[in-house]
């Protein structure tokens, strides 16, 4: 099926209301330290949802991007999930694994979280410190189709003020 036709579909449906946009799941954001830098680990709650699981199953390769940022620290993350129609292939940008799976929760386990993601040396940090995190969709193929449709074009977000270095606890 032509990506064209997918995105008149899925355009279709959710003008004739049978789609309907949702809002982006619950997003927790953990900070921790070593003795040099500050990392964080983003967990989606609830992925996928109906509509994003039926994004994948018909074939749509969907990108899950993170954006984090503490004081001068920053950081982008990705997972992609696809199906092939046997099995879900999930890729993580922070080393390229590949990880195959046809079991579509453990799938979307590995999707919807992102650990030890390294932002910056400790000594750099001054406090207070906000830590901020957006997530949103896109289709890494350049598909016409936005599937932010399915959070209603908001991302999904996580924010934490922190007061001092002693509250950010060892990993």
């Amino acid at each position: 099926m032509g990506s064209w036709f997918k995105g008149l579909v899925l355009g279709t449906a959710a003008l004739l209301g049978l789609s309907t946009a949702g809002e982006p799941p619950m997003t927790t954001i953990r900070p921790f330290r070593d003795a040099e830098s500050l990392y964080v680990s983003v967990e989606l709650e609830g992925l996928p949802g109906e509509d994003l699981e039926r994004l994948v199953d018909a074939s749509f390769n969907v990108r899950v991007s993170a954006a984090i940022s503490a004081g001068t620290g920053k950081a982008e993350v990705y997972r992609e999930i696809s199906f092939d129609g046997l099995r879900y292939e999930v890729t993580v940008s922070e080393t390229g694994g590949v990880h195959r799976t046809d079991d579509s929760a453990a799938a979307w386990a590995i999707a919807s979280r992102f650990g030890k993601i390294r932002l910056c040396p400790v000594s750099s940090l001054r406090f207070p410190i906000a830590i901020s995190c957006k997530v949103s969709l896109t289709l890494p193929d350049g598909e016409s189709y936005d599937p932010m449709v399915v959070w209603g074009y908001k991302p999904a977000a996580a924010y934490r003020e922190l007061d001092s270095v002693g509250l950010v606890p060892y990993y």
